[in-house]
């Protein structure tokens, strides 16, 4: 792939939450949420990133905040290409002579539209040539898993919007699966679990925060009394400026909400070939994304797949890290975006 020497190099991770950027030779030089606020009727955005999303979490009247990207892929083409420009910029720290080479991850899910959707925004947001790559062979090779071994291993990345799993080996990712569950869903199951049982609607960012507070998987890990601003009672649409919930039941909530990714991820170990799953056996699961914070979830993952399960030592950048080794090395990448690495002639 023929590069001009001058020409200016970025690795770009898009998720549904946060959206990463990392510099050749300088490392993750940008990290900001996935929102984009704009004024009545869309004249124009007024933030991007952290203040767009701090407009989102206060439910600030006046401006229309909107995430751009739902499920991994781009959902709203003006703000994608708004938010992306604004970063690009950023990452840049100047506006460039000449367009920037960037390389992004697509979801396991993404079709041929969807890919060609994130590429003309990418394109109409300032970049150049554009190189993509499969996301489980980036988060592969950003949780820095060994490029020679016998075993292989099952790679789970759960973002906001979609998880995506799939075999990873020598590098190379085979096996790939995409399931439209992730965080978002989670908090959607509290909000309805909050309803039914407490008679009151809460919103998305509360919902977050006490997914957040309670942590875990198991048992929450702070116990009390959590204050929810901006609730309505269900049964008279009566406002009410705050609202106390414990967060003991949240992690029963998580727990249950996980139920249909269980069963996802057991049948595609069930449908790998004999060779293939005794080599995962071997390796065992690793977790990536945001969700896997959640403390114990690995232990719930393992315990109910019969594998071994850990959570990357980074998981929130393992797609970056791997971007980032991806542009390091473009000439290693082969087979779609698929494979780094192959023995080259």
């Amino acid at each position: 792939m023929p590069i001009l020497p001058w020409t200016e190099q970025l690795a770009v991770d898009i998720g549904s939450a946060w959206v990463h950027i990392a510099a050749k030779g300088e490392g993750v030089v940008l990290r900001e949420p996935s929102f984009v606020a704009f004024e009545d009727r869309r004249h124009k955005p007024v933030a991007v990133g952290t203040e767009a999303h701090q407009f989102w979490a206060r439910g600030v009247a006046e401006v229309e905040v909107v995430r751009p990207v739902r499920s991994g892929v781009v959902a709203d083409f003006d703000a994608a290409v708004a938010m992306l420009r604004q970063f690009i910029r950023r990452a840049l720290g100047h506006r460039p002579l000449l367009s920037p080479l960037v390389v992004t991850a697509m979801p396991a899910g993404g079709t041929q539209v969807e890919e060609r959707a994130l590429r003309d925004a990418l394109t109409a947001a300032g970049a150049g040539q554009i190189v993509t790559v499969q996301r489980l062979l980036a988060v592969g090779l950003g949780s820095g898993l060994p490029f020679h071994s016998e075993d292989s291993h099952l790679l789970v990345d759960i973002g906001a919007g979609c998880t995506d799993a799939g075999v990873f080996h020598n590098g190379l990712v085979t096996s790939i699966r995409s399931f439209r569950f992730g965080g978002d869903d989670l908090d959607e199951m509290i909000i309805r679990a909050v309803k039914s049982e407490r008679g009151i609607r809460i919103a998305y960012p509360a919902a977050q925060h006490l997914k957040h507070e309670a942590g875990s998987v198991h048992s929450a890990l702070h116990n009390g009394p959590v204050h929810i601003d901006d609730v309505v009672m269900v049964e008279d649409d009566q406002y009410v400026e705050s609202y106390e919930i414990e967060v003991e039941q949240i992690p029963q909530i998580l727990a249950k909400a996980l139920v249909p990714l269980i069963d996802e991820l057991n049948w595609l170990i069930e449908e790998l070939p004999r060779a293939q799953k005794q080599q995962v056996a071997g390796g065992g699961i690793v977790l990536s994304g945001g969700t896997a914070l959640l403390h114990g979830l690995d232990q719930l993952l393992g315990s109910a797949l019969h594998l071994p399960c850990t959570v990357a030592t980074d998981p929130i950048s393992c797609t970056i890290l791997g971007l980032e080794a991806v542009l390091s090395d473009i000439e290693a990448l082969s087979l779609g975006g698929q494979r780094f690495g192959a023995i080259r002639v």
